[in-house]
């Protein structure tokens, strides 16, 4: 460990900044506790006794006492039994280039300006002049005095270092890079944080943050990350009752579609069941081990996490409210529907309601069953069972993907929702197999109305209308399907549905086949060359993991290698700024595009960073649409990813 002499060369050739200088007294029984330093900082204790804790290391503080800390590290003051007053100094500190590189070196090392110490000086008075002067300049808030306050910040390093070199023995202490990570995490897990974020929060660099963090805990910091949103989600799974998308956003997940599959490979289930089965064992509240007391202080008081989330108890209530609304206005809507039109079932153009947009692409009906299967067929699902007594004629879907599941069997839906990025009701490659397909609104927020008004025969959704299921299942038998069920066993699912077992099997059989073929073809062909499926989106680039379902396309069924930065991570995708993106590091890139976030492509397309790109600038970027490759997620859509890929390295459609 180096001593604070040895870096002295650092403290001449750095530009120092006095940034604000405090003093503060507290009363008998007050505390500060988890301050976390906005800056380089030193504490001046001048009257009073206490503890002061700088990222857990305990400094006992009688009258006169001196400490220091980087930005970032954690302070408390505790155990005040009298008046306890005190000096915060907070500087900012940097090298000035150009420098030596051994001075470039010790400063990454070994950065004096983060080092955390404390000390009783051995003459406080001539310190305690110096602070007393440096704050009544500050107060006076003037250009000059600001300057004369620089001036005896120095004079004021120097006596402390003078002390210090008296003191044999005193070395500095490097800062808990672990513990402010952790208490960072713990206060910003609702926001978009990366590796790089941390970094360079931490000031520390990347690879020696991921060291210390598994060195410490066995886990990086990005799966404690998602530890720290799992045990919120989880308290706010079991304590509230308000929608999947709003505890997503909550806990730092933009896409509710992300969220559901982090939690169902965290905890072993979906958040829907979690929520519904509240005695799951307490094990998947913990699944790491975070450590003891002594090692990090982690606080999870889910409790009062839960309450601040959709507006605290009066946004539950509101939602409630607006639940009991779309169950009255259901109740009627129905009455309405039958008066009008009886118990008819099939007739696909009664009770439309003006709100129902409609695409219309051919003259042909709803398809019929090819062959009679042997119903009853029980279909088991997320609530249940359903026992279908017949082939459902008219089926609304509240999935994308579930059109292109259906349309794979030669069927089609009698409604459906669309993707709402996108500015068409469906997709290019679906248009011409659809007929009369009743628009009913989005996955994330369903037209009732529409679907009341087709009628339909069976309605198949997902947990994103958990909220909404007991009104769907007062309008049509529901069957609800695992968002992130493998489309495979969606497709078998929709072979039992519709009585096209067989068909779906030989569909998977030629998939595997195709698949199977190109993979050797590519592996020749690309060798150990890299691929990345990026999205520009939201100011950011989200990339998608190996776990992400499209991403598996590349990954897994072709075999194709990703980038080392992308193998680790851990969940379906995550996101960088556009800055950081040469630093994925891919040969090839996939660049899904849709409706949306078309501006800001155009927008990164323009800059300097994007354009230098190596894979840029190799043309070694491709476009490729969102509907097919992450909305549709069906056996056609990707058949038609695989074949993307096949042109793309090997020039074969």
């Amino acid at each position: 460990m180096m001593t604070l002499l040895e870096q002295l060369p650092l403290w001449n050739h750095a530009a120092i900044r006095v940034l604000d200088i405090r003093r503060s007294i507290l009363q008998a029984s007050e505390s500060v506790q988890g301050f976390r330093l906005p800056a380089s900082a030193f504490l001046f204790a001048v009257n009073g006794e206490a503890r002061i804790l700088i990222d857990g290391i305990e400094h006992l503080a009688d009258r006169c006492y001196v400490c220091h800390a980087g930005k970032g590290a954690t302070m408390d003051i505790i155990q005040v039994e009298e008046p306890f007053d005190y000096y915060f100094i907070f500087y900012k500190a940097a090298l000035v280039l150009p420098s030596r590189k051994e001075l470039l070196h010790v400063f990454k090392s070994n950065n004096p300006f983060h080092m955390q110490y404390g000390f009783a000086p051995a003459y406080p008075l001539g310190l305690l002049t110096r602070i007393e002067q440096m704050h009544a300049y500050w107060l006076l808030d003037g250009e000059l005095e600001r300057f004369h306050v620089r001036a005896l910040f120095h004079q004021l390093v120097y006596d402390l270092l003078q002390q210090l070199h008296a003191r044999e023995g005193t070395a500095a202490i490097q800062p808990d890079y672990v513990r402010q990570t952790i208490r960072f995490l713990e206060e910003h897990y609702a926001e978009a944080i990366s590796v790089q974020d941390l970094a360079l929060a931490m000031r520390c660099n990347e690879r020696k943050l991921q060291r210390l963090f598994k060195a410490k805990l066995r886990i990086g910091p990005m799966e404690y990350l998602i530890q720290v949103r799992m045990n919120h989600a989880q308290a706010m799974l079991l304590n509230t009752n308000v929608p999947l998308k709003t505890i997503a956003e909550s806990v730092g997940y933009g896409d509710s579609y992300y969220f559901s599959r982090a939690f169902k490979k965290h905890c072993g289930v979906s958040p829907l069941y979690f929520r519904q089965n509240r005695r799951i064992s307490a094990s998947y509240m913990s699944r790491y081990s975070i450590g003891s007391a002594n090692n990090v202080s982690y606080n999870n008081d889910c409790d009062n996490h839960y309450q601040q989330v959709d507006g605290g108890v009066f946004g539950m209530n509101r939602s409630k409210r607006s639940v009991l609304a779309v169950s009255l206005m259901l109740s009627v809507i129905l009455l309405l529907s039958a008066c009008s039109t009886g118990n008819s079932v099939g007739n696909n153009s009664g009770g439309a309601s003006p709100t129902a947009a409609s695409t219309n692409v051919s003259s042909n009906t709803n398809a019929a069953p090819t062959s009679q299967p042997a119903y009853p067929v029980v279909i088991k699902h997320m609530k249940g069972e359903e026992t279908l007594e017949q082939h459902p004629l008219k089926i609304a879907v509240l999935d994308t993907k579930f059109v292109d599941q259906l349309v794979t069997l030669n069927e089609q839906p009698a409604g459906s929702v669309k993707a709402a990025a996108d500015k068409s009701d469906f997709p290019a490659y679906l248009m011409d197999k659809l007929t009369d397909v009743k628009v009913l609104g989005t996955r994330d927020e369903p037209n009732l109305e529409a679907i009341t008004a087709m009628e339909p025969d069976l309605i198949i959704c997902t947990e994103f209308q958990e909220e909404v299921y007991e009104s769907l299942s007062k309008i049509a038998p529901t069957i609800m399907l695992d968002f992130n069920e493998d489309w495979r066993d969606t497709l078998a699912t929709f072979g039992k549905i519709v009585g096209k077992s067989e068909e779906a099997s030989d569909v998977l059989e030629q998939y595997n086949e195709k698949t199977t073929k190109l993979k050797a073809e590519l592996k020749a062909k690309l060798g150990e060359q890299t691929v990345a499926l990026i999205r520009p989106r939201d100011e950011g680039i989200r990339i998608h993991t190996p776990s992400h379902r499209a991403a598996s396309i590349l990954y897994n069924d072709l075999g194709l290698s990703a980038p080392q930065q992308v193998l680790e991570e851990k969940d379906t995708a995550y996101q960088v700024p556009l800055e950081a993106l040469p630093g994925v590091g891919a040969d090839h890139y996939f660049l899904v595009q849709d409706d949306m976030f078309k501006a800001i492509v155009e927008e990164f397309q323009q800059t300097e960073t994007w354009k230098n790109v190596e894979a840029v600038k190799n043309n070694q970027i491709y476009d490729v649409d969102s509907n097919v490759w992450i909305a549709y997620y069906g056996p056609i859509a990707i058949n038609m990813v695989v074949d993307r890929v096949a042109e793309v390295f090997l020039g074969t459609p």
